[in-house]
């Protein structure tokens, strides 16, 4: 067989090949990714101040990666959720002012930032006269900025930025105000039995029980809830605390509690491995400054459902075996009797 082969058609395959070559490879610019690691402290900030008041807040930036460009700025944000979550408004909102005491730095001006370096960002925060009592929420943060180096190389880093809460509490006498209720205290999973006039709240002794408590904030000043939990069963009792952590202001929050178990983010305590009775989960919860003790009591009995589902099949399958060999044995002697 005889196969021709046009030499203008390899010519321009070949040209193809190089020009496809020098675009990927001799005009290609290079990235490198750039290691950015940042450290804000304080984390969080909480303060109350009078109107026609100021104060300072010194924050320290650290540099533990490569060099970049950074900038300061400060946003509001709100409460989102049960679980503490919050989400960043695009520019900052409220009466607040802000204003960055440090001669070399300017909010929201890009700034050379070299490694290892520490910086300081000396922040005034002034609340001018007729601010309505409240709370007013802001977070600090220190961003980078995407530059090109000298080459003409990308850095690789978009953009990446740390936060520091400022939850500023507004109050003309200096006491915040409290306004709280425990809006759940419940447990999953629960079954519940009627008989009579009772009910009856059941679960499985197999199964995890999950407890559910929630304080909502429906004051003006974000409250820290405080107290305990007490699990009994019998004559024995074991006592959580209640980790403290903030509510803010018209919000809702899932309480968590100190112990060695790893709590789903939706449950404040877990209870596994049950004994067969009754159980009762106590909540004794105040909400800051008030001396007021706030109880709920939830009540429920714990059974070995499963195994007790498997006997009654097997105790079912081995009565309904004997009724059928006994009706067999009957039908077989009447056909003997014929």
């Amino acid at each position: 067989m005889n196969l021709k082969i046009n030499s203008s058609f390899v010519s321009r395959a070949i040209c193809s090949f190089i020009y496809l070559y020098i675009c990927l490879f001799g005009y290609s610019i290079g990235v490198h990714a750039q290691q950015v690691t940042l450290s804000l402290d304080p984390p969080i900030v909480q303060a109350k101040i009078k109107p026609g008041k100021s104060i300072l807040i010194a924050y320290t930036v650290e540099n533990k990666g490569d060099p970049l460009n950074l900038q300061f700025l400060i946003r509001s944000f709100e409460p989102v959720g049960q679980q503490g979550s919050l989400t960043l408004l695009p520019q900052m909102e409220g009466p607040i002012q802000f204003n960055l005491e440090n001669a070399d730095v300017v909010l929201e001006k890009p700034f050379f930032f070299a490694s290892k370096e520490k910086k300081q960002a000396v922040v005034r925060v002034f609340v001018p006269q007729g601010i309505p009592d409240g709370d007013y929420y802001y977070m600090l943060l220190a961003e980078t900025v995407p530059a090109f180096s000298l080459g003409g190389q990308s850095t690789g880093v978009a953009s990446a930025s740390l936060g520091s809460p400022l939850l500023i509490s507004v109050t003309d006498s200096g006491i915040t105000q409290t306004q709280a209720q425990i809006a759940e205290f419940s447990f999953h999973p629960d079954t519940v039995v009627t008989l009579g006039n009772k009910k009856f709240h059941i679960v499985d002794s197999s199964d995890t029980v999950e407890i559910v408590g929630s304080v909502q904030n429906m004051g003006i000043h974000l409250i820290q809830p405080g107290g305990t939990i007490t699990h009994q069963f019998g004559s024995s009792k074991t006592e959580y605390t209640i980790l403290p952590q903030n509510i803010l202001s018209n919000s809702q929050r899932i309480l968590k509690v100190s112990s060695e178990q790893q709590n789903n983010p939706g449950t404040t305590l877990s209870l596994s491995s049950l004994s067969i009775g009754n159980h009762a989960v106590r909540a004794a919860i105040t909400f800051g400054d008030e001396g007021t003790i706030h109880y709920k009591e939830l009540m429920f009995l714990a059974l070995p459902i499963r195994f007790m589902k498997t006997v009654g099949f097997a105790v079912g399958f081995v009565v309904l075996y004997f009724l059928i060999q006994l009706f067999t044995k009957k039908k077989g002697r009447k056909h003997t009797e014929r």
